[in-house]
């Protein structure tokens, strides 16, 4: 941890003014990774990824129900989830998902496929453990070929 003015300091997270801006963000962080895991965010968003996504080791959990296309199977493996994940989101039953990196994690609260809030998780030791829980995901959701 850096010590700043004499005290021990560590950005832990991020909450973005705005869905765009976290989208934005997003894709500069993809443009600059090799691997990216993503589970549970809408479909569109994904969609929305697709150019930066290319080339790159790319895993993916659908939500519950959704169906992959074609341009999803194309840019890496492709799962479906089988449990149903959401949060309390200001009286609003939302969905959660995420995208991961190596060194971040970027959360994705939604409904309906409106993005409500994306935020990221920055504290290294959250984001490996967070990492782990999409790999056994990973193991209990449908594959899709």
């Amino acid at each position: 941890m850096p010590i700043v003015d004499g005290q021990y300091q560590a950005k832990i997270s991020t909450v973005f003014a705005t869905a765009k801006e976290g989208v934005e963000q997003l894709k500069s962080k993809i443009a600059k990774s090799r691997k990216v895991r993503i589970g549970n965010v809408p479909v569109g968003l994904i969609e929305k990824l697709l150019p930066w996504l290319q080339g790159k080791d790319v895993k993916i959990i659908l939500p519950r129900n959704a169906k992959p296309t074609a341009q999803l199977r194309e840019v890496g493996d492709v799962a479906v989830q089988k449990a149903k994940i959401y949060s309390d989101f200001k009286r609003v039953e939302a969905n959660e998902g995420s995208i991961y990196f190596s060194d971040v994690m970027f959360c994705v609260t939604w409904s309906k496929d409106k993005i409500l809030q994306i935020s990221t998780m920055e504290y290294d030791k959250c984001v490996k453990c967070m990492k782990g829980t999409f790999d056994m995901a990973w193991r209990y959701a449908d594959k899709q070929k």
